[in-house]
């Protein structure tokens, strides 16, 4: 069953290789930079615009399957212009993010203005169709959502955007945990209870676009993913956690971390008065280097972290990945304390 896959998986990623360095030269040629400033780690500039090439490699892939192999990415019956109607919604979402993620790498958006067109790309997903009808209760039954299925698929849609977009703080991390989180979310389509090929298909050539963008985006970076490839990424992740059985618990537990750093940073910055978007170095990847951790380590671990709960959640049921999930939280809270501590600590020192 693997082997129909190896083909979109590596076609995805040689795209992806061949076409990250074409566009990062003209990101170059028209001067489109990542500019240094206090809130960001690296200290020249970066040309960004790395979703262009994620996205254009993605986006080849499923439109010669569509050509020539449409069977392959059927999720219902109904179609619109001869594409299933789930993707339709879906690549009209991802195209809206795109350009919306394009125009800010080169001109500049308004967090207001971003957050208005990831409403609109959640809400075109809600309206093709994508629903949750109910959670899984790890306690035994179902949460029958019915009339908040849809407020419920919007209002994840734009967490997982947010908290990959609020990953790419590092070189390669966004990149490299969602090509991480995509894969795992292959492997779980493929699992016999869940049988989902056409989002397998999906997941594969996402997690194969991103890991060719990879050797471009890890420390040190020759490109940014921008926020075109986060949001891009931050969307197809959560559309593939919807559309594979409404497998939310294993995309969390993928994206555990940096879910929770997200949501603690929110509730941070909401008790110290300032605004949600407003952007900071106080995410727990930037501690890692302020404790003194280098960028390659801390990229790494956390990378490590995502593949072993990703691992984890294949083999958990529900109340399994209920538990895991609550482990995840305290381990998330322990870290961040002993962070925190040692970032103290080594201020004490500086001063003395």
């Amino acid at each position: 069953m693997l082997n129909q896959y190896i083909l979109p998986f590596s076609l995805a990623f040689i795209l992806s290789l061949v076409f990250t360095p074409f566009v990062r030269r003209w990101a170059i040629k028209k001067k489109f930079f990542d500019l240094p400033s206090p809130r960001k780690v690296h200290g020249i500039p970066i040309p960004r615009l790395g979703g262009v090439a994620i996205f254009g490699s993605f986006l080849l892939i499923i439109l010669g399957y569509l050509i020539f192999a449409s069977d392959k990415l059927v999720f219902v019956s109904e179609k619109i212009l001869g594409i299933d109607k789930n993707l339709f919604g879906v690549l009209l979402g991802a195209i809206i993010l795109i350009g919306a993620g394009i125009y800010d790498d080169i001109k500049g958006l308004t967090p207001a203005k971003k957050f208005i067109f990831q409403i609109l790309a959640a809400i075109i997903v809600a309206a093709f169709g994508i629903r949750i009808w109910w959670i899984t209760n790890p306690f035994g039954g179902n949460i029958v959502l019915g009339a908040f299925s849809p407020i419920f698929v919007v209002l994840w849609i734009l967490l997982m955007i947010n908290v990959v977009n609020w990953l790419d703080g590092l070189d390669g991390l966004a990149t490299g945990v969602s090509g991480i989180a995509a894969t795992v979310l292959f492997f779980l389509c493929l699992n016999p209870t869940v049988s989902q090929p056409a989002t397998a298909l999906l997941c594969i050539v996402v997690a194969g676009a991103a890991l060719g963008f990879l050797p471009f985006n890890f420390n040190p970076a020759r490109i940014f993913l921008g926020d075109s490839g986060s949001m891009f990424l931050g969307f197809m992740l959560a559309v593939f956690a919807i559309i594979s059985g409404g497998k939310v618990a294993t995309a969390a537990l993928v994206l555990g971390i940096p879910i929770f750093d997200a949501i603690w940073v929110i509730l941070r910055r909401l008790f110290n008065k300032k605004a949600p978007w407003k952007a900071d170095k106080k995410h727990l990847h930037h501690r890692f280097l302020i404790v003194g951790l280098g960028q390659k380590p801390a990229v790494l671990l956390l990378y490590f972290i995502a593949i072993v709960f990703g691992i984890i959640s294949l083999y958990l049921g529900s109340l399994g990945k209920f538990w895991a999930l609550i482990f995840l939280f305290g381990f998330m809270i322990l870290l961040s304390l002993i962070l925190i501590f040692l970032e103290r600590l080594k201020n004490a020192k500086q001063n003395t």
